[in-house]
């Protein structure tokens, strides 16, 4: 029988690889630690074999022997654990021979499961000790390698453990998906595997991304690795494939050049294909997925912050692209898994899938490896309608009963028109009739935004306005301006690459604006506007995993005030529809997480509305 815990109290050592640090606890309340500490789950072995998810309360401390053995001293231990000393005599002989091979089986095999009690995603095994001491040497080695570069950036634990896993997912099946909650750095990871493979002369990579993030891909890999990557950008008139074999060469295109000239790029076999914002592929019929999956690599990585969004069907087309027929047919994953989970809530089917992936997907979120990050609170804002804004909805709504709504092949377009129009009636009456000469008491929602930047300036806080509609931030924009007399940046999908540059630069290093209005898809990636402390969505998306990467624009890595956000609703209208759909896609959304039980028990919202 294997023995969790010792019988004394001194303090226990667990390594957490996705984290990559230590965890220095204690088994009881009776002495408790010298500093702050981290809630964590564990898997507890019990007398009978069986693994119980437990949460404790840790010290997290840096995986380095000189810091573990200075909060071991700090916490009091006089007598070492078994976990503590195992992992003290690891460090020191990892740390003198940079060697992990080289750790005799006897030290691995001496580790107690306390030691290396990570659960996985379902709770239903553990991390074992030789996979614990293989993470800790990836980890460390990595770190290494970038010391050795010419590299100018210091990664955090955590992503020193999601550069060095990039590599292993090449034995499962030639890939993996990068899953981190958006804000936490998936760009950088990629980056420091790529300079740490191109120093080792392995090859060629090519990085495959929405349009409007290549400058920011380029701008990233020359900064970070100080010109040891050379990188192409394969887009407009002159672009090229000469040196894109090159060892060390980065080829950075968009997702609209990957579809018109897949032919060319499948060519050209690559090291590692990364594909940013993955989850654009989520259909895989489509012709960009289509094309991704004929382009030649040796490891293809997702990159996505939102593996699901609506469905399970979606998870299936990332790992279909990145590790073909790991989780088998579509048909077979929506018997297996899709159905069994979101309409019967099988537990057994949702851990046989977190176990079928475990390996080929990393997924960290702000909670657990990002804790110095300031907190983030949701405020739903729910907004009067005023009695123009009542008159006009009902007349819109009215109009298009009496008129009906067409043939089958027309009634969809003839229903989006009505949805479209019903949207913007609760953004402002005068984009449905055309009279925006006078703005304020006409739209409750304006009315409120006014209220709440009105505020926010008196107390020198800067915000960003999410808006879907063009009209409406222009809108906002004039509006804006006016009150706070300040100029108020629009950014939206029509502005060219440069000018959008340009302005995210002056929004973020200036104190010029106060408010900045964005186009929700034109500005949901890739923008990193820490400036910011509140985000404002003026209008509902359909898709929360749309509204939240918008968010994570503010509420990322280099944030160092609480964010605060407000979803504003117009009372009465389609938007609570809205705002009630969210709840159950989240739902689904939730199903990915490490915390199967919470999201099984949103299940009733999981089953479509009827």
């Amino acid at each position: 029988m294997l023995s969790t815990f010792d019988r004394n109290d001194s303090p226990q050592v667990t390594y957490l690889p996705h984290r990559h640090c230590f965890a220095v606890w204690r088994n009881s309340d009776k002495q408790p630690l010298p500093t702050e500490t981290t809630p964590i789950e564990l898997a507890v072995p019990a007398e009978d074999g069986t693994i119980t998810v437990r949460t404790v309360y840790a010290w997290l401390v840096q995986a380095h022997s000189t810091e573990l053995g200075s909060a071991l001293d700090s916490a009091g231990s006089v007598d070492h654990s078994s976990s503590a000393r195992g992992w003290l005599a690891i460090l020191d002989h990892v740390e003198e021979l940079r060697d992990g091979r080289a750790v005799p089986t006897s030290l691995r095999d001496a580790l107690p499961p306390v030691a290396h009690a990570v659960p996985n995603a379902g709770g239903s095994s553990m991390l074992t000790a030789h996979g614990a001491v293989d993470a800790l040497f990836a980890s460390l080695r990595m770190q290494d390698r970038l010391i050795d570069s010419a590299s100018t950036f210091t990664p955090r634990p955590y992503q020193l453990h999601g550069a060095s896993w990039v590599p292993t997912v090449k034995e499962i099946g030639g890939g993996g998906i990068l899953a981190d909650e958006m804000g936490l750095g998936k760009t950088l990871q990629a980056i420091a595997h790529m300079i740490v493979g191109g120093r080792r002369g392995e090859g060629n990579y090519l990085v495959v991304c929405p349009t409007s993030l290549i400058s920011n891909w380029r701008r990233e890999i020359e900064k970070f690795s100080a010109g040891e990557l050379v990188v192409n950008v394969y887009r407009g008139p002159s672009r090229t494939l000469e040196q894109c074999s090159d060892h060390g060469s980065v080829t950075v295109t968009g997702y609209p050049t990957l579809r018109t000239e897949a032919d060319l790029l499948s060519e050209i076999s690559w090291n590692t294909v990364f594909f940013d914002e993955a989850h654009v592929m989520k259909n895989s019929r489509t012709k960009i997925a289509r094309a991704a999956r004929q382009l030649k690599a040796t490891t293809r990585i997702a990159l996505t912050g939102t593996p699901v969004e609506n469905r399970m069907d979606e998870l299936w087309a990332l790992v279909d692209l990145t590790n073909p027929g790991l989780l088998g047919t579509r048909a077979r994953f929506t018997r297996r898994f899709s159905a069994p989970i979101e309409h019967g809530g099988s537990a057994t089917a949702l851990a046989q899938l977190s176990h079928s992936i475990a390996p080929v997907v990393l997924r960290r979120t702000k909670a657990e490896v990002a804790t110095d990050l300031p907190a983030k609170q949701h405020i739903d804002v729910l907004c009067p309608i005023t009695s123009e804004q009542a008159r006009l909805y009902n007349s819109a709504v009215e109009e298009a009963f009496d008129t009906g709504f067409g043939t089958s092949r027309g009634r969809g377009t003839a229903v989006l028109a009505l949805l479209t129009s019903l949207k913007l009636i609760c953004n402002h009456p005068g984009l449905v009739d055309g009279d925006l000469s006078r703005l304020p008491d006409r739209s409750g929602k304006l009315d409120r935004l006014t209220e709440i930047v009105e505020e926010l300036a008196e107390s020198s806080q800067t915000a960003l306005v999410f808006t879907q509609y063009r009209r409406t931030g222009e809108m906002l924009a004039d509006h804006l301006a006016r009150i706070t007399r300040a100029p108020i940046p629009f950014f939206h999908g029509g502005l060219d690459l440069d000018k959008r540059d340009k302005m995210v630069d002056e929004f973020q290093n200036s104190d010029a604006s106060p408010v900045m209005v964005l186009s929700l898809r034109a500005a949901g990636y890739g923008l990193n506007l820490t400036r910011a402390s509140t985000v404002i969505h003026y209008d509902r998306w359909w898709n929360p995993a749309v509204e939240a990467q918008a968010t994570d624009r503010v509420h990322r890595i280099g944030q160092k005030s609480r964010v605060t956000v407000m979803a504003l609703t117009t009372e009465g209208t389609i938007e609570e529809h809205i705002s009630a759909l969210h709840t159950r896609k989240k739902a689904i959304a939730g199903l990915t997480e490490g915390n199967n039980e919470m999201a099984l028990a949103a299940r009733p919202c999981v089953k479509p509305c009827r």
